[in-house]
This record gives C-alpha cells, structure tokens and sequence, in this order.
C-alpha cells in the first residue's frame, strides 16, 4: 500500500484558486506523465466556462454567484507517493521510501461533478433561531488535466 500527496500551486499572481482535496476521504489519481485525472471530494472555486452563463437567465443576482476565474486552468502540480511503513524511525522522525516525486506544469481542462458532499452545521441566528449553515461546499468530482510540462526536482 502507497501514501499520496499532491500539491497544487499557483503560477501567476491572477491563478489563486487551487482544488481543495478533503484529505480524510480517500481520492484517486491516474497519470501517465501526458493526461491524468483526479477524482477526490472537496472543492475548486472555478468555473467549468468563461462567461456568459446562459443558465442564469431568470435568477436573482445571489443565485448565481459566479467566480471570476474558470477553466482551463495552468497549475503547477507537486505528487509524491511513498511507502505506508517507515523503513527508519528515529525518535519522532519516520522515513519512508519515496516511489514517485514529480513536478508538473498542468492543464486542468475539465471538471465533472459526481455529487454534492456539503456539510451543514447548525447555529443560531440573531433571534435564537436553529439555522444550517454550509461553510465549504463540497462535490465529489473529478478535473481532467493535461501535461504541459514535466520540473526537475
């Protein structure tokens, strides 16, 4: 069994919206160094389209609160996959085998929506009213990306 980590960052000072993978639920990655995609549960504040959306006709301005960023997307993406057990442990430091380190420069060029994982909270109001609040939406979805480049570590 390998441990997964990966790291998305951002290229430009305009490219701020990175996915959000929630790390207690598992997510799976493919990628063969030329497309790949990534299934996880969490959240990516982008749009699936630039502007105009024609399925906000009709509804109210709060409706459709729009980000102002979408796909496709340029990120630099860090994956490291490593072995479960520590093949040294030395005091509260583990060290672990590293099976794959690799930098990417990707474009992420599509987003699939599985279905929405939001969590609710419940608080109350002003007037001591029960309210569900949802902080972080969330969807279990995939976003497709393509390879432009592969760093050196």
């Amino acid at each position: 069994m390998d441990t997964l980590q990966i790291y998305f960052y951002n290229i430009g000072a305009e490219e701020r919206r990175v996915p959000y993978i929630n790390s207690n639920n598992p997510f799976e990655y493919v990628c063969d160094g030329k497309e790949g995609s990534l299934c996880f549960d969490g959240y990516y504040y982008v749009e699936d389209h630039a502007p105009p959306y024609p399925e906000d006709a009709g509804k109210e301005r709060w409706e459709c609160d729009r980000q102002s960023e979408w796909l496709p997307k340029k990120l630099r993406m860090h994956v490291v996959r490593s072995e479960t057990e520590p093949y040294k442990q030395e005091g509260n430091t583990s060290y672990f085998h590293v099976l794959e380190d690799n930098t990417y420069i990707v474009e992420v060029y599509k987003r699939v929506k599985h279905e929405n994982t939001d969590t609710y909270s419940k608080e109350e109001d002003d007037d001591g009213e029960e309210m569900n609040i949802c902080f972080f939406p969330t969807d279990k979805q995939t976003i497709y990306f393509r390879v432009l480049e592969t760093l050196k570590n």
